[in-house]
């Protein structure tokens, strides 16, 4: 076990997360609300790209982002460029060119060093980061804390996975192939971060010290939804930047906005990376429009690289006749409520064993009866979606699946509703009760594969009655997705077989489907439509990068210390690692 795998095993299994509760977090809590509003609340950003600066003014040229559960609250204001005004070309080259240095003057153990400073920055500055989820993106307390402490553990995360994967050695060469051998990793060149909105503080922090690990640019591209968030993880890079004294002008790049500022981005070929949170279409048109260009690598030209890449979930539980049914229904009410449904991760069907149907559905309802609804800041537990057109395609998804007579009734919750001025009641919790299977009626299977790929995202989850796991197993079959589930049984025998029939990269069992752990389980889809790569941990860092082997003989006229020599400068001045010398 390397150094910081020890530090970081002990870190991770003893972690506690602050009580929402308890005084002492209130009070910490109120401290991060008031930095918040005097120092970020309402102000206007600019774009940050090749060491300059770029402001607008005028209500043309600025968007503006809003608290979700009072509109009328502007959280941040920002400049919409275009291609066209300002040189773009010499720009996108200049941040090229920052990165190559930033690759060939900081060595991997100074980088090292940056992402423990990142992750020191982070843990400061953690309630003002509470508070910036809670007012732009509408996180509870909770949530807020939750995603803020996986701010704090990627950078710690990554720094580790850069140690591994420069501990993992080559097998030595035989003495005809060489006197030594080792190796190194280069980086792509300039990242592009497409940020989202539902986690606007823990994502783009984990995609931008993975790019900065393997030595690249970064651009980030935070949200036109989660801008000032997207902000925060810049500044906090840059501050661990300033602090080690590493030169961070293009390296470290903020441009905010919507698909557009994609669009613009990836028409230079000094892109030569992305990293993608977000639905499976919008990924798929980034790759139709931009996949085939060939991009300026670290040497030579290739297509467009993808580190992370995570999109869409149509995330299945299974409660069992033998489950306990309140458990499962309280951990059931977790998967789909929290962050008001706005999770990849998050439970969008939910099989019940027909025994079980009736009073699960009970349960259920029950748990979502005891959650508030209302102003987050007032410590409700969820509020209003993100925006009101995210509300408007709930709506049509919802009514969707009834007008396909997929799903018989609904469930709103009415109660426990913390009424407030500007909040919006449009997307309530709810949820539907499908019909149950019978592949024997004519379009069943349509309607089955209608189900099992519908995301509603939103605070929404659909229970359906199965009468056995044959019938499970074709329900599943149908999904397009494969990101998260779980299952609530008692019986070993069942367990194993859900285990290997839920289609899930990140499996649970009698637990919730969110709340996915930093190393283990992040971007963990086996899909197409949910990642498309599946990869965790050091192999996904490795993404970031490429790697480069070297082996020789050393000159006959070479001595022991120039041998020696050269090795070393290869390892401090190139990155090398060597398995033999």
């Amino acid at each position: 076990m390397g150094k910081l795998r020890a530090i970081l095993d002990k870190r991770f299994s003893e972690k506690k997360y602050p009580n929402p509760k308890a005084p002492e977090v209130a009070e910490k809590n109120a401290d991060g609300r008031r930095l918040f509003e005097h120092e970020y609340l309402g102000k206007a950003y600019p774009w940050v790209l090749a060491g300059k600066s770029l402001s607008l003014t005028g209500r043309d040229n600025l968007y503006c982002t809003h608290a979700p559960f009072n509109r009328d609250i502007v959280v941040g204001k920002f400049p919409k460029w275009k291609k066209e005004d300002f040189p773009f070309d010499e720009f996108l080259r200049d941040v090229r060119e920052a990165g190559l240095n930033f690759f060939k003057t900081v060595n991997r153990g100074r980088r090292i060093k940056l992402l423990l400073e990142i992750s020191k920055i982070v843990e400061e500055r953690f309630w003002l980061l509470c508070a910036a989820k809670m007012y732009e993106t509408g996180q509870s307390l909770a949530e807020a804390i939750g995603e803020t402490d996986e701010e704090v553990d990627f950078p710690l995360a990554t720094a580790m996975y850069l140690e591994e994967i420069h501990e993992d050695l080559l097998l030595r060469s035989p003495s005809w192939s060489g006197d030594y051998n080792g190796k190194r990793y280069v980086p792509h060149g300039t990242f592009l971060n497409i940020e989202p909105f539902n986690f606007p503080g823990a994502i783009p922090m984990d995609m931008a010290v993975k790019a900065l690990a393997m030595g690249n640019a970064v651009i980030m591209k935070p949200s036109d939804k989660s801008s000032l968030c997207g902000y925060l993880v810049y500044e906090s890079v840059v501050l661990a930047f300033q602090r080690l004294g590493i030169p961070h002008e293009s390296v470290v790049n903020y441009c905010p906005g919507g698909p557009e500022v994609v669009d613009m981005l990836l028409q230079s070929p000094d892109i030569a990376g992305v990293s993608f949170t977000g639905s499976s279409a919008a990924l798929d048109e980034i790759k139709r429009k931009h996949g085939t260009m060939l991009r300026n690598k670290f040497r030579g030209k290739s297509p467009l690289a993808f580190g992370s890449a995570e999109t869409s979930g149509v995330n299945v539980s299974v409660v069992w006749k033998d489950a306990n049914i309140s458990y499962a229904a309280a951990e059931c009410a977790k998967s789909f409520l929290g962050r008001s449904g706005q999770k990849c991760s998050s439970a969008r069907v939910i099989m019940v064993h027909k025994d079980m149907y009736d009073s699960f559905s009970r349960a259920l309802e029950k748990e979502v009866e005891k959650v508030r609804f209302g102003n987050v800041l007032d410590g409700a537990d969820l509020g209003p979606v993100i925006t009101p057109q995210a509300e408007q395609t709930i709506c049509e998804r919802m009514d969707e699946l009834t007008c396909h007579d997929i799903t018989t009734r609904r469930y709103v919750k009415l109660s426990n509703v913390m009424l407030s001025p500007g909040l919006s009641l449009n997307t309530l919790p709810t949820i539907l009760y499908a019909r149950e299977p019978s592949f024997t009626r004519e379009g069943a299977e349509v309607d089955a594969h209608t189900l099992m790929n519908t995301e509603i995202f939103g605070p929404v989850t659909t229970v359906v009655s199965v009468p056995d796991l044959a019938t499970v197993k074709k329900l599943c079959n149908f999904s397009e997705f494969a990101l998260t589930g779980t299952s609530f049984t008692n019986d070993p025998e069942f367990a194993l077989e859900l285990a290997d029939i839920i289609p899930a990269g990140n499996l649970y069992f009698n637990r919730k489907c969110t709340g996915a752990l930093v190393d283990s389980e992040c971007f963990g889809g086996l899909s197409s439509r949910s990642s498309p790569t599946g990869v965790k941990g050091k192999n996904a860092l490795v993404l970031f990068g490429s790697q480069q082997t070297i082996s020789g003989f050393y000159p006959t006229s070479w001595s022991w210390s120039q041998q020696d020599e050269f090795i070393y400068r290869m390892g401090n001045e190139l990155n090398y690692v060597f398995s033999k010398i």
